[in-house]
């Protein structure tokens, strides 16, 4: 029988907080790279970096100082999420610009747009995202990870 106070129930219930908070903040990370194209018609792939940054220490600050790999999990997946719906909204504002000038109404998350995205994926990631993307899985990985004991020398 596990203690109700004990740390390892302590940790569990933190651990809980964990996805939330990293997709929280991806989604947010996500919003402001697809606004930010928008704003200033460049994509600046360095973003995708902030995300994977963002998940990473948003897992770490839920569980209050938590690290280990099911948090490191949590920070890659969503810091893929976040990656996806910041290239997904660039590519969706720049299409409903289009549209509007064409005199055509398309919703930013209609099936239409959707369909769009996915026939035109190969445009939307290119070779040099790939860059971005190894960059905040790696950050995302590496801010949540159990830091190994220091052995010191015996006398």
């Amino acid at each position: 029988m596990v203690d109700e106070n004990s740390p390892l129930t302590e940790q569990r219930g933190s651990r809980a907080l964990a996805a939330p908070a990293a997709l929280i903040a991806a989604i947010a990370g996500g919003l402001a790279w697809g606004l930010i194209v928008k704003w200033t018609g460049y994509e600046v792939g360095i973003i995708a970096w902030g995300i994977g940054f963002l998940t990473g220490t948003a897992a770490v600050l839920a569980t209050r100082g938590g690290k280990g790999a099911v948090l490191q999990g949590i920070a890659i997946v969503t810091a893929l999420l976040g990656i996806l719906l910041g290239k997904y909204l660039s590519y969706a504002f720049d299409v409903q610009d289009q549209a509007t000038e064409a005199g055509v109404s398309l919703g930013l998350f209609s099936g239409d747009m959707r369909s769009f995205f996915r026939e035109d994926l190969d445009q939307v990631f290119g070779l040099f995202d790939l860059l971005w993307v190894g960059f905040a899985v790696y950050t995302a990985w590496r801010v949540p990870r159990q830091q190994e004991p220091e052995l010191t020398p015996g006398p």
